[in-house]
C-alpha cells in the first residue's frame, strides 16, 4: 500500500461526478458525501489498475489509504457492490469481480440487449433536453480523446450509454442497467487496448447520437444491438491464445 492520503471533499475529480451511486436523503451532509467520494476514488483506482480483477479490497488498508474510518470504507464498498464493480463474499471479504471468458460474452449480450432497448426508446422519447445532454457528453468524449485521458474517454462511454438509458424513461431498465455497469467498465478496460487513437471510440458513438438524435428509433436500435460484438470477439479470443 502506498502512504495514507486524505480524500477532500470539495476537490472532487472528473471521475467522481461521473459514478452511478445510489443518491440517498442526505440528512447529514458528510458522511454520504465522503462515502460517495471514497467509492469513486476506489472505482478510479480499479479502472486505473491500482486494484486488480480478482482482487480483496481489505477495509483496513483501504481505511488507512484514504485516512478515513473502517465504517466510511464499509459504506463505500457498498455502492460499489451495489454498482456490480465489487463482491462480497462472506467470511472472506470484498473483492473486485473477475471476468471471464464467459463474463466477457454474458456482458457483451446484456450491454447489447440493453443498450439497443435504451436507444430505440430514447429515439422515440428524445427531447430537446434530452439531446443537449448526448451532445454534451459527446462533446465531453472529444475532448477527453483530443487530451488522450484515456481513462476519462472510458467513463464517458459509459457515460453516454446511461445517458440513453435514463432518456428511455423506463425505471426497470435502469435499475438493470445500473446493475451491468460494474462489469461494464472493466470490459471497457479490458478492451481499451484495441483502439490505438482515442478518437476511434468518439467515432463508435457518433452515428448512434445522431440516429437518436433524429428520432431514428430503427437505426438506433440497430446501431447499438452489436455495438460490443467487436471487442468481445477480441477479448474472448485472448482466452483462447
Amino acid at each position: 500500500m502506498t502512504p495514507s492520503r486524505k480524500v477532500a471533499i470539495e476537490k472532487s475529480s472528473d471521475f467522481g461526478k461521473d459514478f452511478p451511486v445510489p443518491k440517498a436523503e442526505r440528512h447529514s451532509l458528510i458522511r454520504p458525501s465522503l462515502e460517495d467520494e471514497i467509492a469513486s476514488a476506489i472505482q478510479e483506482g480499479i479502472l486505473g489498475g491500482q486494484w486488480n480483477p480478482g482482487e480483496r479490497l481489505v477495509e483496513m488498508e483501504l481505511a488507512q489509504y484514504f485516512g478515513v474510518s473502517q465504517g466510511t470504507i464499509r459504506g463505500a464498498l457498498k455502492y460499489l457492490q451495489a454498482g456490480g464493480l465489487v463482491e462480497h463474499r462472506p467470511r472472506r471479504g470484498n473483492f473486485v469481480i473477475s471476468i471471464s471468458e464467459e463474463d466477457i460474452r454474458d456482458i457483451s449480450l446484456m450491454r447489447d440487449t440493453l443498450e439497443s432497448l435504451g436507444a430505440q426508446l430514447a429515439a422515440e422519447r428524445i427531447s430537446s433536453e434530452g439531446e443537449a445532454r448526448l451532445y454534451e457528453v459527446v462533446d465531453e468524449m472529444r475532448q477527453a480523446s483530443k487530451q488522450h485521458q484515456r481513462q476519462r474517454l472510458l467513463e464517458l462511454d459509459l457515460r453516454f450509454h446511461r445517458t440513453v438509458v435514463e432518456i428511455a424513461d423506463s425505471r426497470l431498465l435502469q435499475d438493470m442497467y445500473r446493475r451491468l455497469e460494474g462489469p461494464a467498465l472493466l470490459f471497457l478496460r479490458m478492451a481499451d487496448g484495441f483502439y490505438q487513437e482515442p478518437q476511434a471510440i468518439v467515432d463508435l458513438h457518433e452515428p448512434l447520437l445522431e440516429a437518436i438524435c433524429s428520432g431514428d428509433s430503427a437505426r438506433a436500435y440497430e446501431l447499438a444491438r452489436r455495438h460490443t460484438d467487436p471487442d468481445a470477439g477480441r477479448l474472448t479470443g485472448r482466452y483462447r491464445k
